[in-house]
């Protein structure tokens, strides 16, 4: 474990990079179990809402899947944010009446798994969108969004077994992981980033910090591809597991 330094200016301007790629009404509600102490439940379970002006409902043990139903049906909840090892929780223990408030449900922190994902649109209607983040990115990178239809012109904002595209505001770019030099689409490499969320450094480790960011440029340390379509694709994670 490393004390990850985040600013506010990290933690506002991923949460505004988030804002304009999926809208938030007057009237949504989130639901989560996510720990605050972890940035992903810190920065969009707790900031997100604050700083938005809506409401949010927390659960204490996100495990607890038929505690989760009862807290979405009460509330009307309409955003779920969560994690794919909850989702199975939510199969198992949820009726699908429980989500029918329900209009976009996030998950990230792992790989969601296509049959999961399969099985949890199959019984409450609603595909999981999978994003990607980092600790040190505040946490959001990449994230899926729901496909847009207007005058007969569809915007494909989701495929799946990708993360989504990067959100506004972050450059990312794939390079050989000896060498650092870039590669062309669809070949997999070191993925790094740049973008007004990424840390400002390591807690008294300027030894790790020096070796994490290069030129402003964060390395995720996965490796990852981008595809013709701009969707990335997160194929290993050797630094994180």
């Amino acid at each position: 474990p490393k004390g990850v330094m985040l600013s506010h200016h990290n933690i506002i301007s991923n949460i505004e990079s988030a804002r304009m790629i999926f809208k938030i009404y007057p009237t949504d509600d989130f639901c989560s179990g996510l720990p605050f102490f972890h940035s992903f439940g810190l920065t969009f379970t707790m900031w997100l809402p604050l700083l938005t002006g809506i409401s949010a409902s927390y659960v204490p043990n996100p495990l607890d899947g038929k505690l989760v139903a009862q807290t979405v049906r009460q509330q009307k909840t309409t955003i779920i944010i969560t994690t794919p090892t909850f989702l199975m929780s939510y199969i198992r223990r949820a009726e699908c009446e429980d989500f029918a408030t329900v209009r976009m449900v996030l998950v990230g922190a792992e790989k969601l798994r296509s049959r999961l994902a399969d099985s949890f649109e199959k019984k409450f209607g609603l595909v999981p969108l999978e994003g990607y983040g980092v600790t040190e990115l505040s946490p959001l990178i990449s994230l899926n969004v729901l496909d847009v239809e207007v005058g007969g012109i569809k915007q494909i904002g989701h495929k799946p077994g990708t993360v989504g595209h990067p959100i506004p505001g972050m450059a990312v770019k794939i390079v050989d992981p000896e060498d650092k030099t870039p590669l062309p689409p669809g070949e997999p490499g070191l993925l790094l980033v740049k973008g007004p969320n990424v840390m400002l450094g390591y807690l008294d480790m300027p030894d790790e910090t020096a070796e994490a960011m290069q030129d402003g440029w964060y390395n995720t340390g996965d490796i990852a591809a981008i595809d013709a379509d701009g969707f990335l694709m997160i194929t290993d994670r050797p630094a994180r597991f």
